[in-house]
């Protein structure tokens, strides 16, 4: 079966779980995860832990916890302070 992105979904049970998610909301889980995932790759990098990025950027492990969890939305802000923390770019806008 395939959705409106030409993703192939074969169990009734996830189709009727992700056709009622609007294009909109999808591109913004695939842009928070994206962010994610370079973050922890770029801890993995640096042979750091999210305790390592807690103490770095001055949160709670628990709240740094919850930016790896399913469904986080990223704002500017932290955006900057973990790049700030990490000293790399997690997310590059074009001038």
């Amino acid at each position: 079966m395939k959705t409106d992105n030409h993703t192939k979904i074969y169990s009734p049970i996830l189709k009727e779980a992700y056709d009622p998610i609007t294009p909109q909301e999808r591109a913004s889980f695939e842009l928070n995860f994206s962010i994610s995932e370079k973050i922890y790759k770029t801890l993995n990098e640096k042979g750091l832990s999210k305790r390592d990025l807690a103490r770095l950027t001055g949160k709670k492990e628990s709240e740094v916890s919850r930016w790896f969890a399913f469904g986080h939305n990223f704002t500017c802000k932290t955006i900057a302070l973990i790049q700030l923390a990490l000293g790399v770019s997690i997310i590059e806008i074009a001038h």
